[in-house]
């Protein structure tokens, strides 16, 4: 038996049967330009079109239409047999990936709860930025900082987010901020680069604007490429550090940071976290326990931070 180009024909059996190379891309966890080129690779190696493409969008051709049932049963005898090859083991575990940055300050420090409930759990967790396509890389459920979804993919959204300035007690003692602070100039910044691709993800320039206070120069303070590095950079006093409340509340709430110019100067993300898992795959009991119980705890933050801003 000599099988190839399994990723491909699974990208082709999802387009022919969602309808539309965007929606397959949902299915499947990937981008439509990734299925695309699966379509394309998969093209030159039989030697055929298996589309017609139009402006109005791509068709399949009758000769792949022949084959569209026949590949779905295919594909559905597969994950019948891995469905029942699925021991113990596999049975009790939960693959999940998420942000790093999210993964480090807020999930980990919550997911000790979940283990309490479920002692016979193998939980696997995977920090990772890259967008994880959930169907072939073996993962039961992503968590996303990510725009409304398209179609394809199971989805709840667990909460947004809000970017507002932290910093230590002490360095807002030091540097006099507070309240009524209408300036920036003299205070040592530390700037995000390369944070999110959220547009609405507000940059020093942009929060001042919105509050109404000068803007220090932006060459000013201290660089850092990740979320992670800026927080550790604000607990350890170099700097005021603007970033999402979600992963600096633990360090509000614990004493280590503040919020001196007060919790309402605060701007929404356009982008939210939300839990995903991929549409129509069988839950295991603990999966789906572990489903609930995201779903539970994001409830309960989401009422707490309300109540923190308002």
């Amino acid at each position: 038996m000599r099988l190839t180009h399994l990723n491909a024909l699974r990208a082709f059996e999802a387009v022919m049967r969602t309808g539309t190379f965007r929606s397959a891309a949902d299915e499947l966890g990937v981008t439509t330009a990734a299925v695309g080129q699966q379509i394309r690779g998969l093209e030159a190696f039989l030697g055929r079109n298996l589309f017609s493409r139009a402006p109005g969008g791509a068709q399949p051709t009758e000769e792949a239409l022949r084959f569209k049932a026949r590949l779905t049963s295919g594909f559905s005898i597969i994950d019948e047999v891995m469905s029942g090859l699925r021991d113990e083991r596999v049975v009790n575990r939960v693959a999940v990936t998420l942000p790093e940055s999210f993964a480090e300050n807020w999930f980990t420090k919550r997911i000790s709860d979940f283990y309490r409930q479920n002692s016979a759990v193998d939980l696997r967790l995977n920090a990772s930025n890259r967008r994880i396509d959930l169907a072939s890389e073996g993962f039961d459920f992503a968590i996303r900082y990510s725009p409304p979804p398209e179609t394809g993919l199971d989805t709840t959204d667990l909460f947004g987010d809000y970017v507002l300035p932290v910093c230590t007690p002490a360095f807002a003692d030091r540097y006099r901020l507070s309240k009524k602070v209408t300036s920036l100039a003299d205070i040592p910044l530390v700037h995000l680069d390369n944070r999110t691709p959220d547009p609405q993800w507000a940059n020093w320039p942009a929060w001042c604007s919105a509050f109404g206070v000068d803007a220090a120069p932006e060459a000013g303070g201290v660089r850092f490429s990740k979320i992670s590095s800026g927080l550790q950079a604000a607990i350890a006093g170099h700097g005021l550090v603007l970033c999402g409340l979600t992963e600096a509340y633990d360090s509000i709430a614990g004493g280590l940071l503040t919020t001196p110019f007060g919790m309402s100067k605060h701007v929404p993300t356009g982008y939210s976290y939300r839990l995903v898992s991929v549409s129509g795959r069988p839950m295991s009991q603990l999966q789906r326990r572990f489903r609930d119980w995201v779903i539970e705890i994001a409830a309960d933050f989401r009422k707490t931070v309300s109540d923190l801003l308002h």
